[in-house]
């Protein structure tokens, strides 16, 4: 039986992803920044705020990376939850385990993952929400994982980690953990299977028929 379950956020419980691309494009457009599709901007997501910008703009240059931050988190919270829904089956699956201690790792940063998840009536089932500027290393570091292991008493064998990213099986491999990876994401699939995770389901619903399978 899994005593701690670990999620990510962005394309895992929640379809982020046309909010995060209307602010990354705000950003471009007013420091007239490349012109980019929306499928090589999505694909910049998941090792957090900073370096998604410095990605999309093309540059080490920390100053510009700083004020693309600033625009994009200027723009961001007031339309973060425009178009961002949980996935169909996530508060079912998040209902199956609150018997369970549960929590977020994310590399978004706050107040943006806290503010979306009570937003989105889902917060209350989460004993923490590890954020990306909580001090310690973005995924795919174990550091967030290791800590709360130590802060649940739970053992490697007792947690499930569920993610949509190769970053999230990494995180999940380097801490010893089970992972089981959505598809219906922001990676493509064929990146998910080269990372090899435990488990790979399309979505919440094929992952709670295998949580019961599993008796998590």
């Amino acid at each position: 039986m899994k005593k701690l379950i670990l999620y990510d956020l962005d394309g895992t419980l929640a379809d982020t992803r046309r909010d995060i691309i209307n602010g990354v494009r705000y950003a471009l457009d007013i420091l007239k920044g490349p012109e980019l599709t929306d499928d090589e901007i999505k694909d910049c997501v998941g090792t957090g705020l900073h370096a998604l910008i410095r990605k999309v703009f093309r540059t080490d240059d920390e100053k510009l990376a700083d004020r693309g931050a600033k625009l994009y988190r200027e723009h961001y919270k007031k339309h973060m939850l425009d178009h961002t829904r949980l996935y169909p089956g996530a508060r079912e699956f998040l209902e199956y385990f609150k018997g369970r201690k549960q929590a977020v790792i994310t590399n978004k940063p706050n107040p943006f993952s806290s503010q979306i998840l009570e937003s989105l009536g889902v917060a209350n089932y989460f004993i923490a929400i590890l954020a990306g500027d909580n001090g310690l290393p973005f995924k795919p570091d174990p550091a967030a994982v290791h800590h709360l292991i130590e802060k649940t008493g739970a053992t490697e064998e007792e947690v499930l980690f569920v993610g949509d990213s190769p970053i999230d099986i990494q995180a999940a491999r380097n801490a010893g953990v089970e992972i089981a990876t959505l598809s219906h994401g922001f990676s493509k699939e064929e990146a998910l299977r080269e990372e090899k995770p435990d488990h790979l389901v399309r979505d919440f619903k094929e992952l709670l028929a295998l949580a019961r399978e599993k008796g998590w």
